[in-house]
This record gives structure tokens, sequence and C-alpha cells, in this order.
């Protein structure tokens, strides 16, 4: 809610969190086990300003108490209910005294952890490619694959957080195993998504859990496909490069044609002989694993693949007359 007015009203949310908020915040954080990351607790980088963050309750309550400045004590602040409550009122005092300055501890590592969160965040930033319209993010395993089970655990959230995505514990784990693993690799992360394995890269991509129904490939204008678009142009209109990341074919005008999800017996006429061969083999020598095989499109006449975009194509010459289209599909963000 706090997000949407200040974008709205183009302004900056503004918390009173102090240095005691800071200090219980740590504190939980180690009862749940969190790493170094998490240990910056509110420190960490956010779009959320905190000028307060440095001062002791007491110090501010001093000053408002100096200046007549009106404040709100919340009630539930004194709620044994609440853990926090539980560490401001009970723990935390007791860890004090018996050990003098253990909050002052709490907070300077979690200064550490900020400054260690700082130089891990500029490591994964050179790890993380965003470029690919078919992935939120792809990550550089042969760089990975050089850090120890130490160095995964502090630069894989960093990475994914780029990409808008939270590692739970075990979708941590099954990433560091993902690394080392082969080309086809995947597993389930929370919140939809989903990380597949790849040649040389770590993709991270949201779940897709029905297949795409066959729909016609219009000979005019665009046809969306999940995560692939085409574009049909006459020939005699084309003009100039296509861009790059984008496939391109001729058919003849009159062919009717459907665009459907590619199924494992599927085969492509691979030249003008009649010579067949599978399509699974194709997507094999184009590097294209198993599960980014799933929900890749095939252009079918009838029963009769005739062109796998960004692999392979029949040769389907016209009819003595006959105008050509230009068919071009690309990957798009879903």
């Amino acid at each position: 809610f706090l997000r949407d007015v200040a974008r709205r009203e183009h302004a900056v949310i503004v918390t009173a969190h102090t240095r005691g908020d800071q200090v219980e915040t740590v504190a939980m954080r180690i009862l749940r086990g969190s790493g170094a990351r998490g240990l910056a607790g509110l420190l960490a980088p956010s779009d959320v300003e905190r000028p307060l963050l440095f001062c002791s309750r007491a110090a501010i309550a001093d000053y408002a108490r100096r200046h007549g400045v009106s404040c709100v004590d919340d009630p539930s602040n004194t709620s044994r209910a609440f853990l926090r409550n539980r560490l401001r009122l009970d723990v935390l005092p007791a860890l004090e005294a018996a050990r003098p300055g253990f909050g002052d501890e709490l907070f300077a590592l979690s200064e550490r952890a900020a400054a260690l969160r700082r130089k891990v965040d500029e490591v994964a930033a050179q790890l993380v490619s965003r470029s690919r319209p078919d992935a939120l993010a792809s990550l550089d395993t042969r760089t990975l694959a050089t850090l120890d089970a130490g160095g995964l655990k502090l630069v894989l959230p960093a990475a994914l957080e780029i990409a808008g995505v939270w590692l739970d514990r075990r979708g941590l784990e099954l990433l560091a195993g993902l690394v080392a693993a082969g080309p086809g690799t995947r597993g389930q992360l929370a919140g939809g998504f989903e990380a597949i394995r790849a040649r040389d890269e770590l993709l991270i991509v949201r779940r897709r859990e029905r297949h795409a129904e066959p729909m016609r490939l219009n000979a005019a204008g665009e046809t969306v496909f999940p995560g692939f678009r085409f574009r049909a142009v006459p020939v005699a209109a084309v003009n100039g490069a296509t861009a790059a990341g984008t496939w391109t074919v001729q058919f003849p005008s009159s062919m009717q044609l459907v665009v459907r999800q590619w199924y494992p017996g599927d085969r492509l006429t691979n030249d003008v002989t009649g010579g067949q061969r599978r399509i699974a083999r194709y997507f094999a020598d184009a590097g294209i694993v198993g599960p980014l095989r799933e929900h890749w499109p095939v252009v079918a006449r009838g029963k009769d693949v005739v062109w796998i975009p960004g692999v392979r194509a029949t040769p389907l010459p016209p009819h003595p007359g006959e105008p050509m289209i230009e068919y071009r599909c690309e990957r798009v963000r879903e």
C-alpha cells in the first residue's frame, strides 16, 4: 500500500525504525538460522528511508519530551504474544545484563553483514543476465561452479533477488545442486518459479502448468503463442534485415499453417527428397535442453511439422507465380 502511494505521489517512504528495532531484527534472524545476508537486517539496501536507525528509543523519547513533540505508543508493543516483544522486554535485557554491550555487538554484526551484502551484490550482478526473453534471469554456471558451498550460499540469493525471486532454504539447496548438475536438470522454486540447468547457464523461469492449445498461424499480422510471437509479412514487402533474436522462414501464401506444442513423436522433413528426422534430435543439436523443449512451438501443415522456430524448417517451394509469406518468430517474456 505505502509503495503504491509513494509511487503515485512521487514520494519516498520514511519509517521511524530505531537502533533497538535493528537489534531485535538481527536477534530474530539469528534464532531462525539466517545466513550472513539476512543478518544485515534493516541496513540492507531498500527503497525505504530509515533516518533514525542509529538512534536509540530512549534518545528519541527524550528529544520528544524536551521539545514538546507529541507521539503515540502502540499498545501492542507491550504484548508478549509476539516474538519481537518477548525479545525486547525479556530476552535482550537479560542478555545485556549478563553481557554488557551485547546489543551493541549485535548492531556491529549487522553493519559487517550489510557491508558483506553490498560486496556480494556487486559480484552477483556480474553473474546474472536478463537479456533472454524466455527467462527472468540466466546465471553463468561456469563461474558459479568455481565457488564452494559457502560462496554459493552467499551469491545465489543475491543473484535471484536481481530477478525478483526470493529463495527459501530448500530453494537455495536446490539451486546449489543444479549448478553441479547436467544440462536438462530442473527444480521447482517457491512462488511459482522454476530453475532449469542449460549448457552453460542456469535459467530462472515462471512455471507454466498448462500446455497451450493449437492455433492457426495468421498469414497477415501477428499470432501470439505463449512465450513466442509470430509476425507474417509478404515477401514483396520485406525490407532490410530482421532484428537479432528473430527467426524467419518463407512459405507459400496458400499454405494453411498451425502453431502448436511439439510432441515427442514429431518428425521434420529435412530435405526435398522427403527424408525425416525426429524433432528431439534437432533440439539436442541446438542445445535446447529437455525442460525448455516442453513449451517450444512447432509450425505444422496438417500432421506434418514444417518449422521448428530457431532450429530448422522444411524447404517448401511455391507453385509458379504464387506469392510467398515471410514468417518471423521471436521469444517474448511472459
